[in-house]
């Protein structure tokens, strides 16, 4: 009987090409899938809630994969910069990536805005966003030309720490999102020039912040479907 299995990971960025496995490259995907194959004898397929970019780190990344098998995953052996939180058997309906339906994102703009950053400047520019059905000036250009849905929250304190939280985020949508704030931040750009650019209906063109500022935080799902309640 084939099972389906949840898997809470944690993961330092800086040592991978990304979630997305890639021949010959060092990928979370790859190294959990190999991982997995030294454990049950076979490569099994595993989706990831979020396709973290290189050098983006994770806390709460949600794996899901198949087995016919039932795998002790305590024993599963991971490289140093991959950690298994937590793992479960899930509802044979959940997917990690199509059952989600939200994610937390934290970025810590202090990485790149040195100086005397205004924050209290930020924090207007990202208030100038409500109200915005869509995002679709916040996305790089992407196979995925759905526009962004708005942010459902955010926070952004005086060490320049930003969370924020949504339905669902679009290519580099975060790191574009900060970029902008840490120049709106240090007097580079106005408050109001970010509710500008998010309305636009072509892709950001803008400045990206580094992808090591950037971590995945946690991912939602429905409470039927919550592996991890």
């Amino acid at each position: 009987m084939t099972r389906t299995y949840a898997l809470l990971l944690a993961y330092d960025g800086a040592a991978f090409r990304g979630w997305q496995k890639q021949p010959g490259l060092p990928t979370v995907q790859g190294a959990l899938e190999e991982a997995l194959r030294a454990l049950l004898g076979k490569r099994p397929a595993v989706h990831g809630a979020s396709r973290t970019d290189a050098g983006v780190h994770a806390e709460g990344q949600v794996a899901s994969l198949r087995s016919g098998r039932g795998p002790d995953l305590d024993r599963l052996e991971l490289p140093p910069a991959l950690r298994l939180r937590r793992w479960a058997e899930a509802h044979p309906s959940f997917h990690a990536r199509s059952s989600a339906v939200g994610k937390r994102y934290r970025y810590d703009l202090a990485l790149f805005a040195r100086g005397a950053p205004d924050w209290e400047r930020a924090r207007a520019a990202l208030s100038g966003l409500e109200g915005l059905a869509h995002l679709p000036g916040l996305s790089s250009p992407s196979r995925d030309e759905r526009p962004a849905p708005p942010l459902e929250s955010w926070t952004l304190d005086d060490r320049g720490v930003l969370e924020v939280r949504g339905k669902a985020f679009r290519k580099h949508q975060v790191r574009n999102l900060a970029g902008h704030l840490g120049a709106v931040a240090l007097g580079l750009a106005a408050p109001e020039s970010l509710r500008e650019l998010a309305a636009r209906s072509r892709p950001w063109m803008g400045a990206r912040a580094p992808a090591g500022g950037l971590t995945l935080v946690e991912v939602f799902y429905p409470p039927e479907l919550d592996p991890f309640p």
